[in-house]
């Protein structure tokens, strides 16, 4: 890929590292756009809440969700591929590996959405089901990355301003980039080693890593660091004008 046709990446929805002990995880995922010569790519789809996120954000570039041409995912969780059936042009990526194993598991398993596994599975070979080392696209290479599932892949794509990886929930915020030590994961030992895997390469090329909950890292000397401030905003849905109801919460310290 010329420098002229690299990506031009934009983020849709920054992921926050919230989940809750009473309502289960919120799922607010990292959902980014990347623009090549002539691809129209988004990367991880988000929870259902997205959708009004991601329409907004693809006509932000002029664009509809019938102009999306590759989604990727990076595993089948319910908050990275609720959308899919958004993109009906779109061809979507997967693990090879990751899709067989999701299909194995009972419908009623943690964090899984069988509408849309089952979706992908209907598809056929009009899903990519890709593995480790696999060049999807111009400029996009697939990193396994197992341990939060089985099958679970990153991507690192060319972009204009330098290589970036798509770490999806192999490294879900800068704690974990940080410290190693992961949170939710099928495979403890895997994760670490994925993140080892993630490091050395951010080491080796420079590139940039986007969280599958945070907002992208750095990893300089061994310190991880976010480009920008995390924050959420969160709106109660009040008609009350009491000040202790009728307010937006901003946490900018996670």
């Amino acid at each position: 890929m010329s420098p002229s046709t690299r990506y031009t990446v934009t983020s849709i929805v920054d992921g926050f590292p919230g989940k809750s002990a009473s309502h289960g995880a919120f799922g607010w995922s990292s959902a980014h756009l990347a623009l090549g010569s002539d691809r129209v790519v988004l990367i991880e789809t988000g929870p259902p809440s997205y959708i009004p996120l991601l329409t907004a954000g693809l006509a932000a570039h002029g664009l509809t969700p019938s102009d999306v041409t590759d989604v990727l995912l990076t595993h089948a969780h319910w908050d990275h591929l609720s959308n899919i059936m958004m993109f009906p042009r779109a061809r979507v990526w997967i693990g090879a590996g990751e899709l067989d194993w999701a299909r194995s598991l009972p419908d009623d398993a943690p964090f899984m959405s069988r509408l849309h596994i089952d979706e992908l599975h209907r598809r056929g070979d009009d899903v990519g089901r890709v593995r480790d080392g696999d060049n999807i696209l111009p400029g996009i290479t697939v990193i396994d990355t197992p341990g939060h599932t089985p099958g679970h892949l990153a991507y690192e794509l060319d972009a204009r301003d330098g290589p970036m990886i798509f770490a999806g929930d192999a490294v879900k915020n800068v704690y974990e980039l940080s410290t190693g030590e992961v949170d939710s994961t099928l495979d403890r030992t895997a994760s670490q080693a994925s993140i080892d895997r993630l490091r050395a390469r951010m080491s080796a090329t420079g590139a940039l890593l986007v969280p599958g909950h945070d907002v992208p890292l750095r990893w300089d000397t061994g310190t991880a660091q976010r480009v920008r401030p995390q924050f959420a905003q969160i709106d109660f849905f009040a008609t009350s004008h009491h000040p202790a109801l009728d307010r937006s919460i901003t946490d900018g310290s996670a």
